[in-house]
């Protein structure tokens, strides 16, 4: 290739090693304007191009190329999705760290044609990558990693997505510098992590998720907050069956809204307190167009599965054996037929234990005591035990560095002195351990 973007194609190649890199970045923002100007002849360059060689070039000229692709026109789509997959598949860390605006760019757009195709299971592997690249430490958070979490979410690949919610007690550095990270990122992130562990059934841990979303610091409502409780309610009447406990360090504004601006999920929850499944029926009959709006009405209908689970299991409490018509009729089911197959599914899954005559129509409820004397248990036990060791490592460290911070001094002598006002003796804020 000849002319300018010749001799750009060999600045390159030239200064594509480790100790050249500033001068290769100096270069391609000198030329950044040249690349725009050529847009037509772009699509030449990248094949010429190694991406783990020629990461930061080839970074610059698809944040080039993205401002324009059409997301109406299929075939520029297809091709940038090829370009991209390349590159993300096989980039090189070193060199895209050194652009992490760009970079972040790339990858939104990327992700952005995948969903305009709607195909959004190509983009799950690449972001994946894409996401350990822009990482500067494994603890780092970035913006890539709320992408990777959305296309997983609509690709309905939850298996994928298992490994980085596994880690995401790891994710403690959040670096807008580095990474280009905002807060709303950190919102859809634990949005979307929310979404992926209910569609795993892991409903525990999807409120874990749902509550440091809507728990986040922020001084006016937040969409995404507000619906992270609205889903958060419902996970948890479907695994604690009552209400989440809302965090004292929520902000007010959520706090109010979460008071009179969720009336239908409240009410939902005061019909499952009261343990009838007719007042439950009654509640979603009433705001089924509230749940159908906010996409919720499947995770409404687990709440009626799980308030009849309930209701069997705390007969298991109180009888030795019951006959499935009383079974039945005490949980509100149409039929004994129906309670035998709500028994049969619980037996199956480990929540009660119990045995059925059905030449009698009895049920025998049995107890199975687990002694946590086995290897797997020690096993499991020990696991747990060295997590929460590391855990509050983790804490004291971020503690100690917290308290010689100069910002968040100052921050919190302020907050303090707008809570207690200018007359009130007030603690030395360093002084003080915050554990």
């Amino acid at each position: 290739m000849d002319g300018p973007l010749g001799e750009l194609l060999a600045a390159i190649e030239r200064l594509s090693e480790p100790a050249s890199f500033p001068q290769l970045l100096s270069v391609l923002n000198t030329n950044e304007e040249l690349l725009i100007k050529h847009l037509p002849l772009l699509d030449d360059l990248l094949p010429v191009l190694s991406p783990k060689l020629n990461s930061l070039g080839m970074v610059f000229i698809l944040n080039c190329k993205a401002a324009t692709v059409p997301l109406s026109n299929v075939q520029a789509v297809n091709l940038f999705i090829q370009q991209c997959r390349r590159l993300l598949l096989d980039v090189d860390a070193m060199q895209v760290q050194l652009v992490p605006a760009q970079f972040v760019a790339v990858c939104n757009k990327f992700s952005l044609a995948a969903l305009a195709i709607k195909s959004p299971i190509v983009a799950v592997r690449p972001l994946q990558a894409a996401a350990l690249a822009l990482q500067p430490t494994p603890t780092h958070f970035t913006q890539i990693h709320a992408e990777f979490m959305k296309v997983c979410l609509l690709s309905k690949c939850y298996s994928v997505a298992q490994p980085l919610l596994h880690a995401s007690q790891e994710l403690l550095h959040v670096d807008r510098d580095a990474t280009s990270v905002s807060p709303r990122d950190l919102l859809l992130y634990h949005y979307y992590a929310g979404m992926i562990e209910v569609g795993l059934k892991k409903y525990k841990s999807a409120v874990q998720y749902f509550t440091l979303c809507f728990s986040a610091p922020a001084n006016v409502l937040n969409a995404i907050m507000i619906e992270a409780y609205k889903k958060c309610v419902l996970c948890a009447l479907v695994e604690l069956g009552e209400l989440p406990r809302v965090p004292r360090y929520t902000s007010m504004a959520i706090a109010r809204h979460i008071k009179n601006g969720v009336l239908p999920y409240s009410e939902l929850a005061d019909a499952f307190a009261t343990r009838r499944s007719s007042d439950l029926k009654a509640a979603i009959e009433k705001h089924a167009e509230t749940f159908i709006k906010d996409h919720n009405l499947g995770l409404v209908k687990q709440c009626a599965q799980a308030l009849i689970r309930r209701n069997i299991h705390r007969l298991t409490q109180t009888y030795l054996t019951l006959s499935l018509a009383h079974i039945a009729e005490s949980v509100e089911l149409a039929s004994p037929e129906e309670a035998e197959g709500y028994i049969v599914r619980m037996v199956s899954k480990g929540e009660i234990s119990a045995q059925i005559d059905k030449a009698q129509g009895m049920v025998q409820f049995t107890e199975q005591p687990e002694h946590f004397d086995s290897i797997s248990s020690a096993s499991e036990m020990e696991g747990k035990i060295n997590a929460a060791i590391t855990l509050t490592q983790k804490l004291h460290e971020m503690n100690a560095q917290l308290v010689v911070d100069q910002n968040y001094v100052s921050r919190m002598a302020r907050e303090r002195q707008t809570r207690w006002g200018d007359d009130e003796p007030m603690e030395s804020v360093p002084s003080r351990s915050y554990r």
